[in-house]
C-alpha cells in the first residue's frame, strides 16, 4: 500500500533524514521509535510532502513522489500532526467536517462522522465547543477523527 524508498527530507539546505525505505502492506501498522529529534515526524512530513524530500514516494502502485498535498488527500492519505493543531476558534463539529471535504470522503461524512464519535466518545457532548477550549487530550482526539474523516485506506 505505501513504497518509501531512498528518502530523504530536508528542512531547506539542512538535511534531517537520510535514505529511509520501509513497505507497509495492506492491513499492517508501521511504527517508527527514535530519540526526539531522530528523524520521526521528517519521515512522515517528508512522506506527504510537507518538507523538501528526494527518494520516491508510491501509494497503492502509484508514484505521489511530486503530487502536491491536496491530491494526496484525494487519494485518501491523511496527516496527523503532532501538537494538535486544531482549529481554535472552530467548533469541533466544524474540525471533523473540515477533514471530509475530498471527493472520496465527501460522500461518506455522516457515516464516518458516526465512526469517529464511536472512537472518541467524549466528543459527543463537546461537538459545540470551541476546538481551542478542549484539554490537550481531546484536542489530540479531534485532530486524530479529523484525519480519520478523509477515510484513509
Amino acid at each position: 500500500m505505501l513504497r518509501v524508498a531512498e528518502l530523504n527530507g530536508f528542512y531547506g539546505k539542512v538535511q534531517a533524514a537520510w535514505d529511509i525505505s520501509f513497505e507497509v502492506k495492506q492491513g499492517e501498522i508501521l511504527t517508527i521509535v527514535g530519540a526526539n529529534g531522530a528523524g520521526k515526524t521528517t519521515i512522515l512530513k517528508a512522506v506527504v510532502g510537507l518538507v523538501d524530500r528526494r527518494g520516491s514516494v508510491e501509494f497503492d502502485g502509484q508514484d505521489i513522489s511530486r503530487l502536491p498535498g491536496h491530491r494526496m488527500a484525494e487519494l485518501g492519505i491523511s496527516y496527523v500532526p503532532e501538537g494538535r493543531q486544531v482549529f481554535p476558534e472552530m467548533t469541533v463539529t466544524e474540525n471533523l467536517i473540515i477533514g471530509s471535504y475530498n471527493k472520496r470522503a465527501k460522500p461518506y461524512r455522516q457515516e464516518t462522522l458516526s465512526y469517529v464519535l464511536d472512537t472518541f466518545p467524549s466528543l459527543k457532548d463537546r461537538l459545540n465547543n470551541l476546538a481551542g477550549s478542549l484539554s490537550g487530550g481531546e484536542q489530540q482526539m479531534v485532530a486524530i477523527g479529523r484525519g480519520l474523516m478523509a477515510r484513509p485506506p
